[in-house]
């Protein structure tokens, strides 16, 4: 399957999970996955959530942040891949001074 992000519209989700500002998502769905493209502005965060029923793996395509999973911060930047497993808090922070892109699958497992 091929999954064209070109032809997907680009959704503003504010304080996602409580987190600061806005994220910027292109999101495709199955029953057992998400595949997303995130684009998070610079100071922008994804609050902390717990990974109930899914873990979660992101590439980082550009820009530079922190994720906190169980809360271990680990800091990243373009190139780098990060993992959370289900059943683990996370949350993730732009702390860069550019927009944070992360192409990131969401399974189900």
């Amino acid at each position: 399957m091929v999954i064209n992000f070109n032809e997907i519209t680009e959704t503003e989700i504010q304080h996602m999970n409580n987190g600061d500002g806005s994220i910027f998502a292109k999101m495709m769905m199955t029953p057992e996955c998400k595949v997303v493209y995130r684009r998070l502005p610079p100071g922008s965060s994804i609050g902390r959530h717990i990974q109930n029923r899914t873990s979660e793996t992101s590439f980082v395509v550009s820009g530079e942040g922190s994720q906190s999973c169980d809360g271990t911060e680990e800091h990243f930047c373009q190139g780098m891949c990060v993992f959370c497993p289900k059943g683990s808090s996370l949350t993730i922070t732009n702390t860069g001074k550019e927009d944070l892109v992360l192409f990131s699958v969401i399974r189900e497992k």
